[in-house]
Formats: C-alpha cells, sequence, structure tokens
C-alpha cells in the first residue's frame, strides 16, 4: 500500500460516526461561547467526580461556579423530538425514525450535582452556593417543549443557555469551592488537524506531559514520510502518537503525531478527586 492510500485508509479506520463527531464539535463551540462571557465565574468542562454508591466515575459536562451559584449543565445533542415520560425519562423520536429511550437525565444531573457538593462538604466543612442543574439541546435540528413546571432544571438552546450565563451575575467562587472543582479529573483533549477535537483519557504518552502544539509537515509529509515539531522540542518521524482511549469509543488506540494540531492534559487529580 502506498503513502496516500495508507494515510487515507487510516482516516476511514479511525473517524468516529457523524453523529459522535458533530456532538463533540458542538460540546466544544458551547464551551468557547461560555467562556466568552464568562468573565470571573469558573468554567470547567467534563468534570469526573468518583461516585461513593456505584463506584468508577460520572462526568458532568459543565461546572459553571461564581460566588452565588453553581450551575450543572448537561448538553444533548439530539436531533428530531423528545418528549418526557411520567417517570421522568426522557422519549426521544430521531430524524430517521428511529426511538431511543434515555434515563431521567434531570435527576441524574441532580445526582451528579450532590455528589460535587458533598465532596466539597467533607472536604472543607463548607456548603457550596445553591445548585442548579440546567439541560442545553444544541442542535437546531431538535423540536422540543418547555419542561413542564416542577420539572426541577431549566433548558435553554444554545444562544438561550449563553445569553442567560451573560446575564448572570458572575462574582469569583470562593478560593475553597476553586480548589475542590479544580481537584477532580477532567478529559484529556486533543485537537486534530482539521479542527475536530476527540476527549478521553491519554493512556501512554511517548515524552512528559505537557500542553503542546504540534506543526506537521502536511501534504509534503505523504511523500517525504511525516515530521511532526511539539512545541515542547520533540521531533517525531513516524505515525507514533498518543495510546489514548476515546470518550464514546471502544478500547484505545493510538492518533499520531501527524493528526494532531495541539494536546491539553487534563488538570491533576487531587486526592478527593
Amino acid at each position: 500500500m502506498g503513502r496516500l492510500e495508507e494515510f487515507f485508509s487510516r482516516r476511514k479506520k479511525f473517524d468516529p460516526e457523524g453523529h459522535v463527531v458533530s456532538g463533540r464539535v458542538a460540546e466544544f463551540r458551547l464551551l468557547k461561547l461560555t467562556r466568552a462571557v464568562g468573565k470571573d465565574a469558573l468554567i470547567l468542562e467534563g468534570v469526573r467526580i468518583p461516585d461513593p454508591d456505584e463506584g468508577g466515575r460520572r462526568e458532568i459536562d459543565m461546572v459553571i461556579a461564581t460566588k452565588n451559584e453553581i450551575i450543572f449543565v448537561e448538553q444533548k445533542h439530539w436531533s428530531g423530538s423528545f418528549t418526557i415520560r411520567e417517570d421522568g425519562r426522557f422519549y426521544q423520536l430521531r430524524k430517521n425514525g428511529g426511538t431511543l429511550l434515555h434515563k431521567d437525565i434531570i435527576a441524574w444531573t441532580a445526582r451528579k450535582g450532590d455528589i460535587l457538593c458533598d465532596v466539597h462538604r467533607e472536604r472543607t466543612g463548607l456548603d457550596a452556593p445553591p445548585g442548579k442543574v440546567v439541560l442545553v439541546f444544541s442542535n437546531k435540528n431538535l423540536e422540543w417543549d418547555p419542561l413542564p413546571d416542577g420539572a426541577g432544571a431549566e433548558a435553554y438552546d444554545e444562544m438561550g443557555f449563553v445569553n442567560m450565563v451573560d446575564r448572570m451575575e458572575k462574582g469569583e467562587p470562593s478560593p475553597e469551592l476553586k480548589e475542590t472543582l479544580l481537584g477532580f479529573g477532567t478529559w484529556d483533549t486533543v485537537h486534530l488537524n482539521g479542527g475536530k477535537t476527540v476527549h478521553g483519557d491519554i493512556i501512554r504518552y511517548p515524552f512528559e506531559k505537557r500542553d503542546c502544539t504540534v506543526e506537521n509537515s502536511g501534504l509534503l509529509g505523504l511523500l517525504t514520510g511525516p515530521k511532526s515539531t511539539l512545541s515542547t522540542g520533540e521531533v517525531v518521524k513516524d505515525q507514533s502518537g498518543p495510546f489514548i482511549s476515546v470518550v464514546g469509543e471502544e478500547g484505545a488506540r493510538v492518533i499520531p503525531f501527524a493528526h494532531i494540531s495541539r494536546i491539553e492534559f487534563s488538570n491533576p487529580r487531587k486526592s478527593w478527586g
């Protein structure tokens, strides 16, 4: 197999399904828009907390912490439409005619928020500010009605959410709460050439784990062989790269440095995280 065939074969093998990619792009877009209006609020994505009852870790899509409140955000990039059943579960009718029955995402997100606040109280003896669950339905191709009264959450489309954050009082959270939140693990983030982003756990990395940008040889590398120069000083001339367990995919895989434009590592996890 020639270099061109090998290059496109790898791309075909590694490209995730379209709806997964669009969901990740939507998450990255929402984060950028939120941080643009966030001022002194602490805004974190992919906050991973230990689950004392069921084991493992649970992820909160986004946490917004201010002096006066803490918001737990669950983002869905669904298409089609949905209704909420009496048991709180979300019944989705997809554009392709398929159906999906989701869990009670309001109660599930509230539970994760309660766990986070319990960790903060146990660590500091202080209560977190009042919490709120917010759902964001970021796909314009989703038809949905306002949540019923007493649902226990607020819901917005993408720009409605950004406008809500813009109107908030965004005083800086207390040092104690900031320390608690920054002590939870987040995902490692790999930005690919062309603008796609993947999140996951980088299991093996050939160098010291430091955030970096990557300059690649581009199309010339298809003929002369790849060459990737990291801003941390290393030069890579093969198809090696971080071995990463990507969110939403089974197993783990290598993403060659030749496909990467930037790597951002997770915050180091503290003992409570």
